[in-house]
């Protein structure tokens, strides 16, 4: 992972303009007394745009929390749970582990937005060729949505190349 982390710290650039479903018209689905916890935010940029964000991320400093996902320990458990492309990396059993662990911070009743790239090494940032990208597909949405005590309310192509998926915790 050190190459993922590396690669977002130094290389990667945030455009949520780009996406359709998985940008900026998430904060239309959200109300500003829900708590958000954004997996892998970046720059963070929904913290300006809402009130109750808390970030974590590996790579970039403008994080609440600078960790990993697989390092972030907390109890709490967040009304919204981002995962917008941040959980795209590494084998099927890591990127498993992963999601297990993010739907574990959603309430119950709360809802996970998902960003997931189908494997597509397309990133035009130096750097991206050390990257190993897990290809997500429809499927693994229903399977571990149901695996882990989610439904799937929406799972649907964001700008062609990307998923977009949105699920409920039961």
């Amino acid at each position: 992972m050190k190459e993922v982390i590396e690669y977002f710290r130094d290389s990667w650039q945030q455009d949520f303009s780009k996406f359709t479903y998985s940008g900026w018209e998430l904060l239309n689905h959200i109300d500003q007394d829900e708590s958000i916890l954004d997996v892998g935010c970046g720059y963070n940029p929904f913290k300006n745009r809402h009130e109750n964000v808390w970030g974590i991320d590996p790579a970039i400093d403008a994080a609440d929390e600078l960790v990993s996902i697989k390092d972030f320990n907390c109890y709490n458990q967040w009304d919204v749970v981002l995962v917008l492309g941040s959980l795209n990396f590494g084998t099927k059993d890591l990127v498993r582990s992963q999601v297990e662990k993010a739907v574990s911070f959603c309430r119950s009743g709360g809802r996970i937005y998902w960003r997931q790239n189908p494997g597509d090494n397309d990133h035009p940032y130096p750097g991206i060729e050390k990257i190993k990208f897990f290809g997500w597909t429809f499927e693994d949405n229903y399977q571990w949505a149901e695996e882990f005590g989610c439904e799937v309310i929406e799972c649907k192509w964001d700008t062609g190349n990307r998923i977009y998926a949105e699920w409920r915790k039961l």
